[in-house]
Formats: structure tokens, sequence, C-alpha cells
């Protein structure tokens, strides 16, 4: 069996998963925990993200701006738009003169619950894991993000 060195005198074998696989098997377990955790406060993940995006905007966002936040995971760009709406409805988010979104009262209340949820989802998510060890691996993942990238030139 080949086996090659790495960094920090451990060896990969082809027996190994592919980094794909593991990275994707992480990813789908990190989303299903927190689209459940969400779900028990009733919020969905896209309305997570509304809210973040709309709370940090020192004036709110229009349903535009809201539209051209990025949105992970290769979900279409209107589903935030209508996570939005499902705020407005809800009483979590107002429509200024002006049309734009910003956060009610109870709408920053309802974010904080989420806040305090999605705290919980990462500790449990990161289990013993270090926070150096996290750091290493976010930035493994996107080495090799960036050296893909490189190929595409």
């Amino acid at each position: 069996m080949t086996t090659v060195s790495t960094p920090q005198n451990r060896t990969a074998t082809p027996s190994q998963p592919p980094i794909a696989l593991v990275a994707w098997g992480a990813t789908e377990a990190i989303l299903r925990h927190s689209q459940a955790a969400l779900a028990r406060i009733d919020v969905t993940q896209p309305q997570w993200w509304a809210l973040n995006n709309i709370v940090r905007a020192e004036h709110g966002l229009t349903r535009e701006e809201v539209r051209a936040v990025a949105v992970p995971y290769g979900m279409d760009t209107e589903v935030i738009v209508h996570a939005a709406d499902a705020l407005v409805h809800r009483g979590w988010l107002s429509i200024g003169t002006d049309g734009r979104l910003t956060l009610t009262e109870q709408g920053r209340e309802g974010l904080a619950t989420a806040k305090d949820h999605m705290a919980r989802v990462r500790a449990e998510f990161l289990g013993d894991i270090t926070e150096e060890e996290y750091a290493a691996a976010v930035s493994v993942l996107q080495r090799v993000t960036d050296n893909l990238a490189q190929t595409l030139l």
C-alpha cells in the first residue's frame, strides 16, 4: 500500500474516503442539524439568513437588496425574498415607506432565540473539536477550493 506523507507526519492512504465525500457528508449533517434546530422555533434556514442580513444592514434592506444576497447551497436567489416576505407576514419584519425591510421588536426577539439555538448547534457539531482543529479544517478546505479555482484560470 502506498502512503503519502503529510505536514504533521501523518500518512494518508488510498483507503481513506475522498475529501469531497467527507466534506459533503459534513455539510449535509450540519445542514440537517441546523434546520432541525431552527424548525423547533418555527424558523427556516432562509429566514435565518434573511434576518441576519437585514439586521446587519444599518438601515435595513430593500427587496432588491435582499434578492442580491448570496444564497448558499445552490438555492435559488428568490428563496431569501420569499423568506423575508414570510417574516413580514409573521410580524418579524416591517416595510418602511422607503421600502426598506427592518426587524421589528418581535423580529429582534426571534433572532435572539434563533442565535441561541444556532450557538448550541455549533457547540454540538464541534463537540470535542478544538477551535484550532476547526480552524485547520476550514483552512484546508479553503485551500482545496482555492487550488481548484486556480486550475480554472
